[in-house]
């Protein structure tokens, strides 16, 4: 991550004051600082130290990605320069809350897609389809609210742009996709990256099928991602057959219908 910039760690302060990441409505409370850091030149101040660092320091890395350079992370949001020369490929909801600003950049016209009836994040549909696009324009240095859940944002990029993305982490489990030409529901992905993280070490401790993974896959079996207490039951079946059972049948009450309906069949393949 860039060495905090001056103009940078005051936006940070004034956010402390009023951001409270276990009450995620607070993020649209920032909104005036994020304005005001607007109206000064950090980005330019971030990406010129960063350049005089990758060229002056043969071993400097820096958290690039090959579309943003990320400015913060930590204390419950993130903020990141973005660039992009396409319009992205499928239409995403966002699992977060965001303010997004275009820099130093023409109007970028956009379309938003209400979320239809019955969509709810953590159970994917695939026969759900987005409502009619609703035409906005983000203008420079202007400031676009996305809250979490409720529409999906199709940005008509004609040409090169540069954002300032300044986002909460992640309030629902799931990252929607639609595809573009349909607008019919793809794919949903975790919306951490440690949630899948964990779901691949549950499935590499269930291969390893050592006795010491039993405790540590009992204390995922607890976890608020249905895919990670999922995956940590079946694998704890591959370990200890009498400590899965007893999980399965715990899930059996699960909050989440694939959990208990994956559940509920597993006993029954089993006789249990």
């Amino acid at each position: 991550m860039p060495t905090q910039n001056p103009l940078l760690a005051e936006f940070l302060g004034a956010v402390g004051q009023h951001f409270n990441p276990d009450a995620p409505e607070t993020f649209w409370d920032c909104e005036p600082a994020f304005r005001k850091l607007l109206a000064t030149p950090v980005a330019q101040e971030v990406v010129n130290a960063e350049l005089r660092k990758l060229s002056e320091i043969p071993d400097y890395v820096g958290d690039w990605s090959p579309t943003e350079l990320i400015l913060h992370r930590g204390g419950g949001t993130a903020m990141a320069l973005s660039f992009s020369e396409v319009s992205r490929r499928y239409l995403h909801v966002l699992p977060y809350h965001a303010l997004y600003a275009a820099l130093d950049c023409d109007n970028i016209a956009y379309d938003r897609y209400p979320l239809p009836k019955g969509y709810r994040n953590d159970l994917f549909d695939a026969t759900l389809r987005l409502g009619p696009a609703e035409p906005g324009v983000l203008g420079r240095n202007d400031v676009l609210r996305i809250a979490c859940g409720e529409n999906a944002f199709d940005f008509k990029i004609q040409k090169p742009v540069m954002m300032l993305k300044f986002v909460t982490t992640a309030i629902l489990p799931l990252e929607w996709l639609f595809k573009r030409e349909t607008l019919q529901a793809w794919q949903a992905n975790d919306s951490d990256l440690s949630f899948t993280q964990l779901r691949v070490a549950a499935d590499v401790l269930g291969k390893m099928a050592h006795q010491s993974s039993i405790k540590a896959l009992k204390l995922m079996t607890g976890h608020g991602h249905h895919a990670v207490r999922w995956a940590a039951i079946q694998n704890l079946g591959r370990i200890n057959r009498t400590e899965a059972i007893l999980k399965l049948k715990e899930a059996v009450n699960d909050p989440h219908p694939h959990v208990r309906n994956a559940a509920q069949k597993t006993l029954q393949k089993l006789g249990s």
